[in-house]
């Protein structure tokens, strides 16, 4: 990278950063493109440049936690020796993650956002890592017998899907009154022991 795209990499990353920390501590709904561009001491031109929207924050912000999956939590899977060990931690580090990086106003504002008929959904892009990561768990664990066989990779990955969004939808809409780190446990342990063999 030349000095300029190292610029443009670094005021995009402040501009993120920024409007996080802001949203976190006022809610989306009452921080404005301007109130960011000003803290982050930046142009409208500049914020423009990266983001189409506020909205678009959040999608840059679920790339990052996506790289997170990747980078962080999967070249550690080989610490466990079974699907289930290594469904339970990711789980557990998920939410550590999303309650310590995200907060709860800002999963409640993705909700809204994802909830936009007109917009499309990002929790439905197929190629997620998240899903590709949860695909191989899967395929793991019915290949040496720990899960069902009598339900495809996909459906698997479906009803995990639909458990992180349901825990999510709820911390957001609980206002973050109870610890996604310590729920989870309960949530994915039942779901887990229904997809057992």
């Amino acid at each position: 990278m030349n000095k300029r795209q190292l610029q443009a990499l670094e005021t995009k990353k402040r501009i993120l950063n920024v409007a996080l920390e802001l949203f976190q501590e006022k809610s989306f709904s009452n921080v404005t493109v301007d109130e960011i561009i000003e803290k982050s001491q930046t142009s409208k031109g500049a914020f423009y440049n990266h983001f189409k929207s506020k909205h678009d924050i959040f999608f840059e912000k679920f790339q990052e936690v996506d790289h997170y999956y990747v980078q962080e939590l999967e070249p550690q899977f080989h610490l466990f020796n079974s699907a289930e060990e290594k469904l339970r931690w990711f789980f557990f580090k998920q939410m550590e993650y999303i309650e310590a990086n995200l907060g709860w106003d800002v999963i409640r504002t993705i909700y809204e956002h994802e909830l936009n008929v007109e917009a499309d959904s990002f929790f439905l892009i197929p190629d997620r890592p998240l899903y590709q990561i949860l695909g191989k768990l899967c395929d793991e664990g019915k290949r040496d017998g720990e899960l069902r066989r009598n339900l495809s990779t996909p459906e698997m990955v479906n009803i995990f899907a639909r458990s992180i969004r349901g825990i999510l939808y709820d911390w957001g809409i609980n206002k973050g009154a109870f610890s996604l780190q310590n729920e989870q446990r309960f949530l994915f342990d039942a779901v887990i022991k229904g997809l057992k063999k």
